[in-house]
């Protein structure tokens, strides 16, 4: 094949990259050599990089200055091979002997000037004695008339570069990377199909481009008992696109200058001991640098420059034979097939038309090589230490059945939820985070030490039992297990075991770099890192079986339009934005029936959601918000320990759910959530509590399995106190806010206008541009958005006590305005302040009644504490929320309010849930809760209430009796 190329050096950083592109493109980077004798050297934007002498003497003395490169070959003696390779391309032979025709410079991109690092004889013949070539027929090659054209091509590619660089040069280089793209034909880079049979995560990704989607289907094909994730191409043409490789130039010098040591490069096998000019070229160094020719340098280098398979490669080969081919299958897990437009472009003009656009890529390896200019690395742990950390005692794997006989077959099927985390860690943005001087700097992301039990860059260097280069990278092999923290952490007890909650809790993994994309907003994993906590994990057979009630579907009053939805783990096919590696379908609920998926009936096609469905799709959003509810509602950001054998019931989720803990021992566990505490109490037919299964626990968290999942009440605050007879009164006059709209604009003006009529009321209006939609035909609460807090209620009882105060109702401030008119129909401005300070008096007694955080009556507990708190009733004059103090113990949960009196809660009134769910929209067509808050309610005992102002102590009058004390309370509590 008499194709000419063209190359360039790609400079990044430290090390030379050899690279080979097809005619026509231009190179990045040119050299000009000057009349004093310097070579300039430019990048693309024409910037000066270094101006270097030129050898004027060459240490060899049968290479002659005057003479071309191809003569001095010839005149060497020796490099007889290597001139055949020459000769067997009309094209580079030209480029050699310094015969280019004007079209090739013009047109072709032919350089007139090369550097050439030129192995001699005894190099090809310790290539032919030691290499793992193969040719057509599969037998080794041992000689040169082996070699196929590809092979040959792929030979003298390694060898030159265009231009005039001297060894100087290429010391003094800014490059860190080499990366050779080259098009091999030679079936010898090919490596057989690898069909996993574990596990269900991994999928043959479709192409990018629609117009090649037969290629994915010829692949597809090649399925047997498993998925094909395998390297190489399709056809049965022997030639048949193999990979990109190349090799890289080590640059010692640069890197001791950039702070790494010699011993460094040495380690990793990118440094000889005694390298001349510390320059190593792939596998060779340079042992007779800068031979001046006619057109160009001689490097004589001391072997055959090979193509280093890149990365990917890499990896396969290491699977198939060394010290780490389990390490290598499981990263494996994560390749993908993507089309390649490079490959089309050129097999339509080199290769048989039964190549293939596809290529392999993996998902781990883009994520560090697409990030970063410097070369990556992957450190893998040999096949005796994954095993042993696998079956140690410590291990979650160890509770989840994994022994000596079945342990393959259990890491191959590793959930990916699992397997990502730990695996992720193993690929290293830059070479140097691998070297034995920057030891200390080898940590996770979440500040683990990589390498946990090797505790020193001694004991590093004695773990490393292998290096393995790459065009792009190198791979580090180590007797220990990188990140094995990760492993070792409780919630891979909860991925493994409760697939579903796993994968919510990892599905934002998936979007590491695209985070505007990924489908929760809260980091769970991050959130849990390094703090105790208790995650009551619901069995994937009750997320199937039960499912989860949608909220928003009973917010309507239709219950015909209630719904579960039946929730599998799923494994996700193709890369799109907001994936969730679950499966959700719907069904008719009806509390009167007991929920069972596996013999209700579905609803149409069009209630389901897939793990491929993003979260914006379709009922994406309704899938999400289930998943976020059951995160928020059974993660607990305390010990377990400190929640057995005592004598507290009442807990609060890391969102502060409430969860009802109904037996707690060191045997047996029975927890609701709002909704069981709901149909427990109404004797509903789907009456149910979440019991335990079994436990498991390590040094940070405990899961608690339970055989179905809790949710949160769907009853919000409107609901609870409006079907609670004991406080009607109290709803009653808190709704009256809301309906007073001519009163409040007669006293407010404006200031009353919709949008600041939050002010002036309890409730959300329930219409109008400023509508918070909640539950069919209730309103939502004005304050404490997306917080937890109680709510103390006074009886009717107690609310007619506060009325015998003289406490204020709209209908007698209505009154009071309708008799101070005067006779032109208008209030006067006494009478306004006076009807204001009765208003506020009403809105503020009951605000004052609203406390932040959640408390519970415990009717066992024994010792409590004292805590102030604040309340919903501000006081404007400093802008200071009023308080009051919360006391909980001896059975008894008590408010001491501003008259310094404690008010208790009435035990057959107390500790009832409520959940205020804002929804992006009206209930009939909401998909998802914009916010919500946790409410508990309880009524207050002796016909009593809490007073918001010491100075209105039985007598609520004080604060409008005369005109001055009215416009002193209005200031302080009106504006």
């Amino acid at each position: 094949m008499n194709t000419i190329y063209k190359h360039t050096i790609r400079r990044i950083f430290g090390c030379v990259l050899l690279s080979t592109l097809p005619l026509g493109v231009m190179a990045q980077n040119v050299r000009v050599i000057k009349s004093d004798g310097t070579i300039k050297m430019y990048d693309g934007s024409k910037q000066n990089i270094k101006v270097t002498p030129v050898p004027t003497v060459n240490t060899n003395d049968k290479v002659k200055t005057g003479s071309t490169l191809y003569d001095n070959l010839q005149a060497l003696g020796n490099y007889t091979t290597y001139l055949r390779l020459i000769d067997s391309f009309a094209g580079i032979q030209r480029a050699f002997k310094n015969e280019l025709t004007d079209y090739e410079r013009k047109y072709m991109g032919s350089f007139d000037t090369l550097t050439v690092f030129a192995p001699n004889d005894e190099a090809f013949d310790r290539f032919f004695a030691h290499n793992a070539w193969t040719d057509e027929q599969g037998n080794a090659i041992s000689s040169y008339e082996q070699l196929s054209d590809s092979q040959k091509l792929s030979l003298i590619y390694m060898s030159y570069i265009p231009g005039f660089v001297t060894a100087n040069s290429l010391h003094a280089s800014k490059s860190v990377r080499g990366y050779l793209r080259l098009y091999s034909y030679d079936r010898q880079f090919n490596l057989v199909p690898y069909k996993h049979t574990g596990g269900t995560d991994i999928n043959t990704f479709p192409p990018d481009s629609y117009s090649y989607i037969d290629y994915a289907k010829e692949l597809n094909q090649h399925i047997v008992d498993g998925v094909w994730i395998g390297y190489g191409t399709i056809g049965d043409y022997t030639g048949a696109l193999a990979y990109r490789g190349g090799t890289m130039i080590w640059n010692d010098d640069y890197w001791q200058y950039n702070g790494l040591s010699h011993d460094d490069l040495v380690f990793i096998g990118a440094a000889d001991t005694e390298g001349s000019e510390h320059i190593t070229i792939g596998n060779a160094h340079i042992t007779q640098p800068n031979q001046r020719c006619q057109n160009g340098y001689l490097h004589l280098v001391d072997e055959v420059v090979v193509p280093q398979p890149n990365l990917m490669c890499a990896l396969a080969q290491a699977r198939w034979g060394g010290k780490c081919s389990l390490a290598s299958s499981l990263v494996q897990r994560f390749n993908y097939l993507k089309y390649d437009p490079d490959y089309a472009y050129y097999k339509e003009q080199i290769f048989n038309d039964g190549d293939s656009a596809m290529t392999v890529r993996n998902s781990l390896l883009d994520r560090v090589s697409t990030t970063t200019t410097q070369t990556p690395a992957i450190i893998l742990p040999t096949d005796e230490a994954l095993k042993a950390f696998l079956l140690a005692s410590d291990n979650p794997l160890g509770q989840c059945g994994i022994n000596q006989d079945n342990y393959y077959d259990m890491l191959m099927s590793l959930p990916r939820e699992v397997l990502q985390p730990f695996v992720k860690e193993w690929f290293r943005t830059s070479f140097t985070d691998v070297l034995p001087s920057r030891y200390s700097n080898m940590r996770s992301a979440k500040g683990h030490q990589l390498l946990a039990d090797v505790t020193s860059p001694e004991a590093y260097k004695f773990a490393v039992q292998q290096v393995i280069h790459a065009v792009d990278g190198i791979i580090v092999v180590v007797d220990a297990v990188p990140n094995a923290e990760d492993l070792r952490n409780e919630l891979t007890f909860v991925k493994l075991a409760g697939q579903v909650a796993g994968a919510a809790l990892t599905a934002n993994d998936r979007y590491e770099y695209n985070t505007n994309a990924a489908p929760f907003s809260t980091d769970y994993q991050r959130e849990m890192h390094n703090k105790s906590f208790t995650m009551f994990v619901p069995a994937d057979a009750g997320l199937k079986q039960y499912g989860l009630v949608d909220p928003i579907s009973m917010a309507s009053n239709n219950r015909t339009s209630w719904r579960y939805w039946s929730l599998t783990p799923q494994s996700i096919s193709y890369n799109g934005d907001g994936q969730i590696a679950v499966a959700a379908k719907a069904y008719r609920y009806d509390y009167n029936k007991v929920r069972n998926a596996e013999t209700d009936r579905p609803l149409g096609v069009s209630f389901s959601n897939s793990a491929n469905d993003g979260a914006n799709v379709n009922y994406g959003p309704t899938k999400r918000q289930l998943l976020t509810d059951m995160l928020d509602q059974h993660i607990v950001l305390q010990n377990l320990d400190s929640m057995l054998n005592t004598s507290r019931h009442w807990y609060l989720s890391r969102s502060g759910m409430p969860i009802y803990m109904k037996e707690h021992t060191n045997t047996n566990i029975v927890v609701n959530g709002g909704m069981q505490i709901d149909l427990n109490e109404r004797d509903a037919a789907d009456k149910h509590d979440c019991t335990l299964q079994f436990v498991g626990q390590n040094n940070t968290g405990t899961s608690v399995f339970i055989d179905r999942p809790m949710q949160p009440t769907s009853q919000n605050v409107f609901q609870r106190l409006q079907s609670n007879d004991a406080f009607s009164t109290f709803f009653e006059y808190a709704e009256a806010l809301n309906n007073a709209y001519t009163l409040k604009k007669m006293l407010f003006g404006d200031e009353a206008s919709e949008a600041l009529s939050w002010k002036y009321t309890i409730f959300a209006d329930r219409s109008g541009g400023y509508t918070r939609y909640g539950n069919a035909n209730t309103m939502l609460v004005n304050f404490f958005h997306n917080f937890n807090y109680t709510i103390f209620v006074p009886t009717n009882e107690g609310m007619q006590k506060a009325v015998e105060a003289g406490l204020p109702t709209i209908e007698s401030i209505e009154q009071f305005v309708e008799e101070s008119l005067d006779g032109n129909g208008q209030l006067p401005d006494d009478k306004r302040e006076q009807a204001q300070a009765r208003y506020l008096t009403l809105l503020n007694f009951l605000k004052y009644h609203f406390c932040d955080k959640s408390y519970f009556l415990e009717p066992d507990l024994e010792s409590g504490d004292t805590e102030q708190t604040t309340t919903a009733c501000i006081d404007a004059s400093n802008q200071q929320a009023l308080t009051a103090d919360i006391n909980s113990g001896n059975g008894m949960l008590m408010v001491r309010d501003a008259s310094n009196r404690y008010k208790a809660v009435k035990p057959d009134l107390a500790n009832i849930i409520a959940r205020d769910a804002e929804f992006n929209n009206d209930p009939t067509r909401a998909r998802y809760i914009r916010s919500a808050s946790n409410v508990v309610l309880h009524g207050i005992d002796n016909a009593d209430y809490l007073l918001f102002d010491n100075t209105l102590n039985g007598d609520f009058t004080r604060a409008w009796r005369t005109p001055s004390a009215a416009r002193k309370f209005v200031k302080k509590y009106g504006k």
